[in-house]
């Protein structure tokens, strides 16, 4: 029992740690107003997310930081990683909801968002060793408050597994939707396609097709709020951001895959990547595979009661 009351007062010190430095507010995706509260995403309205630096191989690392909103709350904390090319942003609405009973953070992977760049683009193992340099400037691992849960996303699934696999102190449970699985011929031809030079042009042109992306072929229920955020998210990563398609299409995933050890959720939307996922989940040894139809894209921005359940559950 004592050595329950220790824990609990160790996580509190860290949540107050680490929502210490400076705080902003995030308002949820649409249209920018407090929901009803019959809405189960109205929780998360007008809470403060707070911003932390810490040093990684890179330079500074950047991470976003929900406190739990139930500060007694023992539940281990949980770590996000995103897809390219935008910013631990896209996790806002998600980090809002499942904060309301554990501390959540986003980290901006080297070169996106706030994070510092690499001095070129770096294979998976270093992304992920970048992760546990955050985590043990945070205070995880076995030499500190001990494992979190990871949730990543696109980019962000291989981080979260490849982090698993070199760092297993640091990591307890894994969620994997949308992971970018492909081997042979057709991996070589997405690396070929995705991991080169993408600048900006004087006539916008580069502009306009990520505009096109992220606010004309939004899903219909994201805002155009929303959607302009992620547009700026992506521009501002500038001549970096294809620098993790590097990363995501050198990587061998049917060799490290099986090497994690720790269960696995694989919430699988029904995008681009819901095959993928569920070849990569077959290599997986503890894994769990829960099929989502009725999420295609734009799902951390319309799915997020849906997706915070059901990582609750796994978590929990």
């Amino acid at each position: 029992m004592q050595g329950k009351k220790i824990q609990v007062h160790r996580r509190r010190l860290l949540q107050a740690a680490l929502a210490a430095p400076l705080a902003f507010v995030w308002e949820r995706s649409g249209a920018g107003q407090p929901r009803s509260a019959s809405d189960p995403s109205s929780a998360g309205a007008g809470r403060r997310i707070r911003r932390r630096y810490v040093d990684g191989r890179f330079g500074q690392v950047h991470v976003y930081v929900a406190a739990a909103l139930d500060d007694t709350s023992t539940k281990t904390p949980l770590m996000c990683f995103h897809p390219t090319a935008v910013s631990g942003d896209f996790f806002r609405d998600f980090m809002l909801e499942m904060s309301g009973d554990r501390l959540v953070m986003a980290m901006d992977t080297p070169g996106y968002g706030r994070s510092d760049p690499p001095p070129e683009p770096q294979p998976m193992i270093e992304l992920a060793g970048t992760a546990a340099d955050a985590l043990d400037a945070l205070g995880f691992g076995a030499n500190g408050q001990g494992a979190v849960d990871l949730i990543g996303y696109h980019t962000g699934c291989f981080i979260a597994s490849e982090l698993a696999v070199i760092r297993p102190d640091l990591v307890r449970r894994l969620v994997l939707p949308g992971i970018p699985f492909n081997v042979g011929d057709t991996r070589k031809e997405m690396y070929e396609q995705y991991a080169r030079p993408s600048e900006l042009t004087e006539d916008g042109t580069k502009a306009m097709e990520i505009w096109e992306f992220w606010v004309t072929g939004r899903h219909p229920d994201v805002s155009l709020q929303r959607g302009a955020s992620h547009f700026a998210d992506h521009l501002q990563s500038g001549p970096y951001s294809w620098w993790a398609y590097h990363s995501v299409f050198s990587y061998p995933a049917e060799e490290r895959l099986p090497l994690v050890r720790q269960p696995v959720l694989v919430p699988n939307t029904h995008g681009n990547l819901q095959e993928n996922s569920r070849a990569a989940a077959e290599l997986i040894a503890d894994v769990k595979v829960v099929e989502m139809p009725d999420l295609t894209h734009g799902v951390f921005d319309v799915g997020v009661d849906r997706l915070a359940a059901v990582s609750r559950e796994f978590l929990d």
